[in-house]
């Protein structure tokens, strides 16, 4: 497709909005209304609920944060001290939008956290499950937007499980349908994606218009990864009839209109290679964007133009379009833009011969790539660091309420004591038997607590190896991703840079085509490039995100076995069906750990892999002719290998047994129970 700024991710932004502030964006309020009621109102339900009302109108719609954020102080006091929940809960996703917009992740995400919890507590079923919903779709907005698209997906899910268990709310569902179709789309399950858009089709006609045009932009996200040209075409079609038939403003209507043009021009480019009619559709998009005033896209659009004037290769007509577009994105720094439009100078100013641009404008794209990665990386370390520190405080408040609990334990026993004195100065036979009850009644209450706070100690264990073995497991993933990312990217990019270099040089000086030391030096670069391009495959294969476990086991073992001194074989039964996504990159990292245990270890010339699904059942098996070993006299480094799979299988809830005779091989078995 076009090599744009993602019409996907402007669209999938408008969806978290709508469902997330549904509630607090609400028309210009009566202010001086508000306040009288606050004047005239005892210490009730409705002064909590107008000063929420008015607060939240200061800080997102007046921008007097300093004012709104001390009413709504001043609203929590009050409704904690009456115990209103429905008050508290508002409260609360008040505060929480207001770091939302500031992208204060670790606030946003304390707030939200505390509405679920809090929501516990509201008598209304209809109610308690709204605001539960609702703080659920906030979350599920925070990870969505920090790229966590697994964890957001969790969000949705249970988003959706209380939704439907509701009123049906036709609105709310489909935007919740549609989200989760977004996610799975973003994470290549298309399948899935289909599934979650089709549940939304019923619904449109009860929901509201604006949500047709979303539904049928993700039908056409998704046809256009599909590479289906009629359904795209059909997509864009309901895309204009829905937006004939919505209650927009002009500037709505313009805005929306923006996202329209682009797709007809994508169609027109891509699928009809009608580049006339593209770059039609393409000017009515810069047209609109410039009425709008809106620098993003009209630089945007400035580079598509030139881009396809490239495709056309009138390089002459291109260049204007892209230097405006590179020159007005540098100016407001719009970085993706700036790093597209100078790439695609670069290459024009090499196919003119003019070497000293091109170089230029190639150095500053990959200067400008390598700046937006620092930057992904920052905000990706910026959003673990407020989850450590949400994690750190859901730590204290727990500490808290257990100190409470020992207390509160601690003045019933004073109570229960006291009690039994008092009784035993009315009558001394009645005290020997009270005694006797009271000192049998505590051994049963002692025992009761010495269980039950050994069970709570077991569980608190569990729970801490689960969240410690899901960290560790999470973050080896990640950062195999960013360090894949980055050699790619960033090294591999300057490795590229360096033999435009080499090749400049002997275009320049053709007498360099015969010295030796020069063209060993350019076949060095080459390997060296082509390494950094093997090493990043290994870390995150692109195959095992496309084409799935089997297809990635198939090129490890083909890999293995041309390296001629392990012979790599791999059988499996009953799996057409991908598994998730996360289940596929655990299970690929265990194989590649096994079969590295097996090339350091083993001495074996030949190994075996199975994967052998039944319904929900998957067992995995993978054996070695090699030396075999005793498992309790294994070294430090078999150990560490075994642990590292012991742990992953763990994090899949599977089980994990070794076999392994002496002289004879070793065979390792892993069953697991797959969930859809």
């Amino acid at each position: 497709m076009r090599n744009s700024v993602s019409l996907s991710v402007r669209l999938l932004s408008l969806l978290f909005l709508i469902l997330a502030f549904s509630q607090l964006y609400a028309q210009k309020i009566n202010e001086d209304s508000l306040r009288n009621i606050l004047r005239e109102s005892k210490n009730d339900s409705i002064k909590v609920l107008v000063m929420r009302k008015l607060a939240n109108y200061q800080i997102l719609h007046k921008g007097e944060e300093e004012a709104g954020l001390k009413l709504l102080d001043e609203a929590e006091t009050l409704a904690r001290k009456i115990n209103l929940p429905i008050g508290i809960c508002e409260i609360l996703m008040t505060r929480g939008n207001y770091h939302y917009r500031k992208s204060d992740w670790t606030n946003a995400i304390r707030y939200f956290t505390e509405v679920k919890d809090q929501s516990f507590y509201i008598i209304d079923t209809t109610v308690r499950n709204r605001t539960k919903m609702m703080s659920l779709n906030n979350l599920a907005g925070i990870y969505s937007k920090n790229g966590d698209y697994t964890t957001a997906l969790e969000y949705y899910f249970k988003s959706r499980e209380l939704l439907e268990k509701m009123k049906p709310d036709y609105s709310a569902l489909c935007i919740v349908y549609v989200n989760i179709a977004s996610h799975y789309n973003i994470l290549e399950q298309n399948e899935k994606a289909a599934e979650y858009l089709d549940k939304c089709t019923p619904l449109l006609d009860s929901a509201q218009s604006y949500l047709r045009y979303l539904y049928w932009s993700e039908k056409q996200s998704l046809a256009n990864k599909q590479k289906n040209g009629q359904l795209v075409k059909a997509a864009i079609d309901s895309l204009e009839s829905s937006l004939s038939i919505m209650e927009l403003s002009d500037y709505e209507m313009k805005d929306y209109s923006l996202s329209l043009y682009e797709m007809k021009a994508n169609y027109q480019a891509d699928y009809l290679k009608n580049f006339p009619e593209a770059l039609n559709q393409y000017e009515n998009k810069l047209a609109v964007a410039t009425e709008l005033e809106n620098s993003a896209e009209i630089y945007n659009s400035l580079l598509q133009i030139g881009e396809i004037h490239v495709q056309e290769n009138n390089l002459n007509k291109a260049l204007p379009y892209l230097q405006k577009a590179y020159s007005g994105a540098k100016k407001d720094s719009i970085m993706q833009v700036v790093y597209l439009s100078a790439k695609s100078l670069g290459k024009i100013y090499y196919k003119q011969k003019d070497y000293n641009k091109a170089y230029q404008f190639s150095l500053e794209a990959s200067q400008v790539n390598d700046s937006i990665i620092s930057q992904k990386n920052l905000a990706q370390l910026n959003f673990l660091e407020a989850g450590y520190q949400n994690e750190k405080k859901e730590k204290t408040i727990a500490e808290l309420k257990l100190s409470n609990a020992e207390k509160a334990l601690a003045v019933t026993i004073r109570s229960r004591q006291l009690l039994i004195v008092g009784i035993s100065l009315s009558s001394l036979l009645l005290v020997l038997g009270l005694l006797y009850r009271s000192s049998r009644q505590k051994r049963i209450i002692a025992e009761k607590d010495r269980i039950l706070q050994q069970d709570q100690i077991k569980f608190l264990e569990r729970q801490q190896q689960i969240v410690s073995l899901q960290s560790m497991i999470n973050g080896q993933e990640t950062e195999r991703t960013r360090i894949a990312k980055d050699l790619h990217d960033g090294l591999g990019g300057l490795f590229s840079t360096i033999k435009m270099h080499f090749s400049t040089l002997q275009h320049e000086n053709q007498e360099l085509k015969t010295n030796s030391l020069f063209t060993k030096s350019y076949d060095m670069v080459n390997t060296a490039s082509e390494e950094v391009r093997r090493i990043a495959h290994n870390m995150m294969p692109e195959v095992l995100i496309k084409l799935g476990l089997v297809q990635a086991s198939k090129d490890l073992c083909n890999s293995i076995s041309a390296g001629k001194l392990l012979d790599v074989s791999m059988q499996s039964y009953g799996m057409e069906k991908r598994l998730n996504a996360s289940t596929e990159i655990m299970l690929f990292r265990i194989i590649q750990e096994l079969l590295n245990n097996i090339m350091k270890h083993a001495n074996a010339t030949e190994a075996l892999i199975q994967f052998n699904r039944e319904g929900n059942r998957l067992s995995v098996t993978v054996e070695d002719n090699g030396r075999g070993f005793n498992l309790q006299d294994a070294d430090n480094k078999t150990h560490a290998g075994l642990e590292s799979v012991q742990s992953r299988v763990s994090y899949l809830n599977g089980k994990f047994s070794i076999d392994s005779q002496k002289e004879i091989g070793t065979t390792v078995m892993m069953d697991f129970l797959i969930n859809e």
